[in-house]
């Protein structure tokens, strides 16, 4: 999996230059306890998959309780 640096808009893929955007798909970034899941780009022409960085995003799973949060004081 390659991380891609975007410069300005990113629509073409820097593989192949395909136009007209990308298949999205998700994955756990790695082991362990945390709760998001890595952003995946997919080309629909020649199928590269990249990742543009820090675009994580909840994976659903509900937090643990935290009494500090919701304890209600």
């Amino acid at each position: 999996m390659e991380r891609v640096r975007v410069e300005g808009e990113l629509s073409s893929c820097p593989k192949c230059g395909a136009g007209g955007g990308f298949h999205v798909g998700f994955r756990r970034p790695g082991p362990g306890p945390e709760r998001k899941l890595e952003v995946v780009l997919l080309c629909p022409a020649c199928r590269f998959r990249f990742t543009v960085g820090e675009f994580l995003l909840p994976d659903g799973e509900p937090r643990p309780f935290d009494p500090t949060l919701d304890g209600g004081q």
